[in-house]
């Protein structure tokens, strides 16, 4: 082989080395591009694929409160205030976690009508 020929990792060899001590190495200044660990070339997350594992949770749990009711078919006697009726076990719980739910909810949106009320107070505030 010609000396022109040789790559630039081999014209670091001398050429008269023995061939057990022969090792390819990279001049100092060649920058090497290491590997980078598995996992660590990790997408961006998008709000579509928030979305996208948000609907497959609710679809689980839609699945398990399915299940539930299913399995709970025993007819209850449920009273509220005069009004009184037979209903399903599983059908009585969903409503009742269905209405805590609602008091949550309505709750939250309280707290944050209220934060906004105060940033807005706070922007015109900053702005004189």
């Amino acid at each position: 082989m010609a000396t022109a020929d040789r790559i630039p990792e081999q014209n670091e060899i001398p050429a008269n080395s023995p061939a057990g001590e022969l090792e390819t190495t990279l001049p100092m200044d060649s920058k090497v591009q290491q590997s980078e660990p598995a996992g660590t070339n990790k997408l961006p997350a998008t709000k579509l694929g928030r979305i996208w594992t948000a609907t497959i949770f609710g679809l689980v749990v839609l699945i398990l409160l399915i299940v539930f009711i299913a399995q709970n078919q025993d007819q209850v006697t449920l009273n509220y205030f005069a009004y009184q009726g037979q209903v399903n076990l599983g059908l009585a719980l969903f409503f009742a976690a269905v209405g805590g739910a609602l008091v949550v909810a309505i709750a939250g949106v309280a707290r944050v009508i209220q934060l906004r009320a105060t940033a807005k107070k706070r922007r015109k505030a900053n702005k004189r």
